[in-house]
């Protein structure tokens, strides 16, 4: 019977020892799920992709702005993960550069010479824009001045007692419209600050006489309206350009070279503004650092999108007036592009 006893309590023993190493193994097996659980959602954490949705200030519809930005729009969409750009119609460079300041958008496209207004305070600016920031030039735009051949308005002077559109409110082409007739001392019997493609609509169905229009070349809107009408373009003389660049030092010449556009008989002097793209200072310089990277490594679909695109290169920079946004100014340094100091960040200047 001791025997016996003796046996079971050995079976006993060797069963717990079994159940003992079981629950220790399933543990370490537990363990070990959990552990491999946590590298795996470790890793979902580092791939997973910040996400923007950026709203894009540009002008009214059919204007160079417009164009420009619903491609370029497109491009980031496709090639930057995560980040989606909204296009908007709104009043132009002063529009874009107010809408960044008070943090209702996030990018736009100025022109240099409104744009170094505003942040330095002087001519139309009302106060210091201390929010935007230059990412990247886009291309030189040009002062179109118009009308059609059978009104006989060849000359600025022949705006004197006609309707004279100047653009969109707020638009470079309102403010250099209105700007050049002042200090030429032109008086139009009426001047209507309308967007571009409502004006072209007018000077169609006779409303309008003549018009200003700041655009790249070729303007779209030009193209469009010499498929219906003969147009008559419009140059300045030299005496009428060298009292424009006194009064605006931020204004330079453009020439529209002869047979750019279907009615053009010769070259047309005007007045040139560049174009830059701004972005606010609040958003992050990694962000920043892609948008700028990925439109010159797609330069060919921008080219695609518009023509003017062709001036959109690294060796550009100077031609800003608004110092970059710091995730620019890596990319311009990873490439070899010096930025002069005065368009250097603020911090870091």
């Amino acid at each position: 019977m001791k025997s016996t006893w003796s046996k079971l309590y050995f079976l006993m023993v060797i069963l717990t020892l079994a159940l003992v190493g079981c629950s220790s193994q399933g543990g370490t097996s537990e363990s070990s799920d959990s552990e491999s659980n946590v590298s795996h959602n470790d890793t979902s954490k580092e791939e997973k992709v910040e996400e923007y949705r950026l709203l894009l200030g540009t002008s009214s519809q059919g204007g160079t702005y417009y164009v420009w930005g619903g491609g370029w729009a497109d491009i980031i969409g496709k090639n930057v993960a995560g980040t989606d750009i909204a296009v908007e119609v709104t009043g132009g460079p002063t529009s874009n550069i107010q809408l960044i300041e008070s943090g209702e958008m996030d990018l736009g496209f100025v022109t240099a010479w409104l744009g170094g207004e505003a942040y330095n305070g002087e001519g139309w600016a009302d106060q210091k824009y201390t929010k935007i920031r230059s990412i990247f030039p886009m291309y030189a735009s040009v002062m179109h001045m118009y009308s059609l051949k059978d009104k006989g308005i060849t000359s600025m002077s022949d705006f004197t007692g006609n309707n004279v559109s100047t653009g969109g409110p707020g638009s470079t082409s309102a403010e250099a419209g209105s700007g050049l007739l002042d200090v030429l001392g032109i008086e139009p019997s009426r001047i209507s600050a309308i967007p571009t493609n409502t004006a072209i609509d007018g000077l169609r169905d006779g409303t309008i006489d003549a018009g200003f229009a700041v655009t790249g070349v070729p303007g779209p809107f030009m193209l469009d309206l010499e498929t219906t009408h003969e147009v008559q373009h419009i140059g300045l003389t030299e005496e009428e350009m060298k009292k424009a660049l006194e009064t605006y030092p931020y204004w330079s010449e453009a020439i529209i070279p002869n047979g750019t556009y279907k009615h053009q008989e010769e070259d047309i002097l005007l007045p040139g503004f560049w174009n830059i793209a701004i972005a606010s200072s609040e958003l992050p310089e990694d962000l920043v650092y892609n948008l700028v990277k990925t439109t010159f490594e797609k330069h060919e679909d921008l080219l695609a999108v518009d023509p003017s695109a062709k001036e959109t290169l690294v060796e550009n920079v100077q031609y800003s007036t608004i110092p970059y946004h710091p995730g620019a100014v890596k990319y311009y340094e990873e490439v070899g592009i010096e930025i002069p100091d005065h368009l250097m960040p603020p911090d870091a200047q």
